[in-house]
């Protein structure tokens, strides 16, 4: 008898094709956390987009390779997670030992410096390397299994999604060098359950013997290979361990690594936001807290040295004060950092003190190693901290305030979800000016601090005045006062109502004493950019002709820190040739147009390699190739366009980044799962039902982009686990549909043309690169609802692409155009 059972090829795509999917999107948030670490925000971005090449290379490669693989492809999927498993070392070694210049200066005095850029690209290569191999391993699934495509790929997006939760779940407990053990021991486990039956007597042992060193180093393993930091703060160094001593503390999270570092013998201390005064008095001892290893802020020991605390009273956190003496204020402090701005609510002796501090670590900090700075703050029954972010907590407070205070928030920490936007840029917006106006009491004082050029002041105020009720607008000149310090920081503070003479003169008083520059007073006769557009009559016309970009940014439109036009290339290259600081000035739209074509560039050799080299595949027909590359490529380009813009609009609802993180790209990625699984169960090539996916999915999005700012103010004072169900409920519809389309499409490719199966993969994936970074593009100029109805609309453009070839391999019925499930044993 004929022995019909099926090879080993079929029996355990589902389980191998999740851990590896796990794998790799642990591994790319992992990416993120380092990335931040080692660069600056936006260059990590564009390590992580050009590393998913990685992914559509690895297509390309198995199309070319088609007729080698399927003779035993169980044996090449075997080899391919083995690649991956030892890529994944091999890349971490390196990219925690790579010399990154410090600044990044591709081009200098119009010189192009080749060492800089041969370096960069080496971190972009090392980074890729484990996505080829990875994504190798699930196109060959995806390839070998494509008659069953809805359930293989509803598994690997549904690993996926648990893989996600591995940074998160793990980052604080075990650090990145834990996280990245945990991720070698997912791929380690992929490639058991990959193995071929009967092959390698001693493979299986070895494999799980590595998978269990994996998990038992993993709580060591940040101790024993700990990843550089930028700039100054390089852990690693001998020069930073020599000058500075090992940590006092170090602790990772998803928001952002903090370090804890005692500063030399003979270092001046520091302390910013200081006047002339205040520079010429003694600090007390000081420890550096550093974020990401380069915004930091001092922790000093006023705890220690109490008399040393009359420094506060000449430093732009007592200004607003100055307004309130005798007044005992209610305060609210948003972003606690090393505490100056509770002390000096302490010092000046307010009824209620409330410090709101989104990085646990920070408080964990003061609780714990500095607790002998900070005791007589945490002793005090009139302060309280919170770990929570700053917008959100304001919004489900219902405590009116005297002092709403923010002072230099800068972590330079983007958000996880691939966009180019900073955690903090939330907090600068119109509608979170709103939400801090609203929390005034009547003639209470909101004052943010920033280390600000007119440029960003101007914004600020953009953002406050756009904020204001329509009758408070009239009397914006009389309710600004803008200080500034030595240090180059701007303080601008903002009443509930006019600022009277006596109020104006109490400060210009202070300031003088304190010898802190008036950049703005009401009624005084300044001479700066600032005081142009406070007293500007018409604020459209002045901010249409001034050189750099200070339009007011929305929740919707948050780039807070991108001031170069759009519409100005000269000054954008001037920008790039000078070498700006790009971690004040982000999103050179020069830098990301030359990212988009080198990206689509590459993209577009891995997409027609394939096509022009037909040689190596077991159907040398280009059929269908034309559809199929319509269809793919607007998959891969819609559907991160709608996962980046649903994180950034559900961040705020949720409260934290790490929320969104969990909470909505989990939830995408489970419910694209199922809809996926269920596509094979709904969905029939050509049927006229097949339209109601994309008609779902822009109608949803349609929804969400209209209605998002309202079911944030309806749910943001709901418990974390309400808002948390709300998204998942937000994102379930449109999910459900989202998964269906690449399911549906490989079911019509396994009909037409099933050599074009990996092919496929590869444009999908390639375009997903090019589409992260042209999300960037739009919402920089027309925002993330664009984003999410364009990329919902694309959708239908992409059906339409493929209709008549689904219409084609419906008449074929359900036997493919070639014998695409192997049956040869491994």
């Amino acid at each position: 008898m004929t022995d019909t059972s099926p090879s080993p090829a079929l029996r355990r795509p589902w389980l191998t094709i999740a851990l590896l999917a796990a794998a790799l999107l642990a591994f790319q948030v992992l990416l993120t956390r380092v990335c931040a670490l080692r660069l600056h925000f936006h260059f990590g971005f564009l390590i992580i987009s050009n590393s998913l090449l990685g992914i559509g290379a690895s297509g390309s490669l198995l199309a070319l390779l088609d007729r080698l693989w399927r003779r035993a492809p169980q044996t090449w999927i075997a080899v391919f997670c083995v690649l991956f498993v030892i890529s994944l070392p091999a890349s971490w070694c390196y990219l925690l030992q790579a010399p990154i210049p410090e600044d990044l200066k591709f081009v200098v005095d119009d010189v192009w410096q080749w060492q800089t850029i041969g370096q960069f690209s080496l971190f972009n290569l090392a980074c890729a390397v484990p996505f080829f191999f990875g994504g190798a391993a699930i196109g060959l699934l995806l390839s070998a299994h494509a008659a069953r495509v809805h359930s293989v790929y509803a598994a690997d997006l549904l690993g996926a999604g648990l893989g996600c939760l591995l940074c998160p779940a793990l980052l604080w407990p075990v650090g990145a060098g834990g996280c990245f053990a945990a991720t070698v021991a997912l791929a380690l486990v992929a490639t058991v359950t990959a193995w071929p039956l009967g092959q390698g007597r001693y493979a299986r042992p070895v494999l799980w013997l590595g998978t269990v060193g994996c998990l038992a180093i993993a709580p060591f393993l940040d101790g024993l290979l700990p990843v550089p930091g930028k700039r100054w703060l390089d852990l690693t160094s001998e020069r930073t361990v020599t000058e500075f001593g090992l940590p006092k503390y170090s602790q990772w999270s998803v928001n952002s690594r903090v370090d804890v570092l005692g500063l030399p013998a003979g270092w001046p201390s520091f302390l910013q936001a200081r006047g002339q005064k205040a520079l010429r008095m003694q600090l007390p001892r000081q420890w550096w807290i550093g974020q990401d290893g380069d915004a930091g802020t001092m922790l000093t020991d006023f705890g220690g040295e109490p008399e040393k605390l009359e420094i506060l009273k000449w430093t732009m956190y007592s200004s607003a004060f100055q307004l309130k003496q005798g007044s005992k204020p209610r305060v609210c402090v948003i972003g606690v950092g090393g505490a100056p701005d509770l002390w000096a609510a302490k010092l000046h002796d307010c009824e209620s003190i409330k410090g709101i501090e989104l990085n646990r670590s920070i408080i964990d900090v003061h609780h714990g190693v500095a607790n002998e700075f900070s005791k007589p703050l945490l002793d005090d029954p009139r302060v309280e901290i919170v770990c929570d972010e700053g917008r959100s907590a304001l919004m489900r407070d219902s405590q009116l305030y005297d002092v709403i205070q923010l002072t230099g928030i800068d972590t330079w920490t983007a958000l996880t979800s691939g966009a180019y936007v900073l955690a903090e840029n939330y907090l600068y917006t119109v509608e979170a000016c709103r939400t801090m106006y609203d929390r005034l009491a009547d003639g209470g004082v909101l004052q943010i601090t920033r280390m600000a050029a007119d440029m960003e002041t101007i914004r600020l105020l953009q953002n406050m005045y756009a904020a204001l009720p329509e009758a408070a607008r009239a009397d914006f000149a009389d309710s600004v006062i803008s200080l500034s310090t030595p240090d180059n920081l701007r303080a601008v503070m903002l009443k509930k109502g006019k600022f009277d003479k006596d109020e104006v003169t109490k400060v210009a008083k202070w300031a003088a004493e304190a010898k802190i520059p008036r950049v703005y007073l009401p009624g005084r006769n300044q001479q700066n950019g600032v005081a142009e557009f406070l007293r500007a009559e018409d604020k459209e016309q002045f901010t249409r002709q001034y050189p750099y970009d200070i339009r007011p940014t929305t929740d919707d439109w948050p780039y807070f820190f991108s001031f170069l036009r759009w519409d100005n290339p000269e000054k954008a290259a001037e920008s790039l040739r000078k070498h700006e600081p790009t971690w004040v000035v982000q999103g050179n739209p020069l830098f990301l147009w030359i990212q988009l074509g080198l990206s689509s560039l590459a993209a577009l050799f891995l997409i027609l390699l394939p096509l022009l080299f037909r040689g190596g595949s077991v159907n040398r027909s280009r059929a269908g190739a034309l559809p199929f590359l319509g269809y793919f490529a607007v998959l891969g380009f819609a559907f991160i366009g709608i996962e980046i813009a649903l994180i950034q609009k559900f961040t705020l609802l949720l409260g934290q980044p790490l929320y969104s993180i969990v909470v909505t790209l989990f939830s995408i990625l489970i419910f694209t799962g199922v809809g996926s699984w269920l596509c094979g169960k709904l969905l029939r090539p050509g049927s006229i039902l097949v339209w109601v996916v994309p008609l779902v999915i822009l109608g949803w999005m349609l929804f969400v982009a209209l209605q998002c700012e309202s079911i944030v103010a309806a749910e943001i004072a709901s418990p974390l686990w309400r808002r948390a169900l709300v998204v998942a409920g937000l994102v379930a519809p449109a999910g459900l549909a989202l998964g269906m389309p690449f399911a549906y499409g490989i079911s019509i490719v396994e009909r037409i043309n099933p050599s074009f199966v990996p092919w496929a993969w590869a444009v999908n994936g390639t375009l997903t690169v090019v589409g992260s970074i042209f999300t960037v593009i739009i919402s920089m100029q027309f925002g993330f609802a664009a984003v999410l109805i364009g990329s919902a609309a694309l959708y239908l453009l992409a059906f339409a692409a493929i209709h008549s070839t689904g219409r084609r391999a419906a008449a074929l019925g359900d036997v493919p155009a070639s014998s695409a499930e192997p049956t040869t044993t491994a």
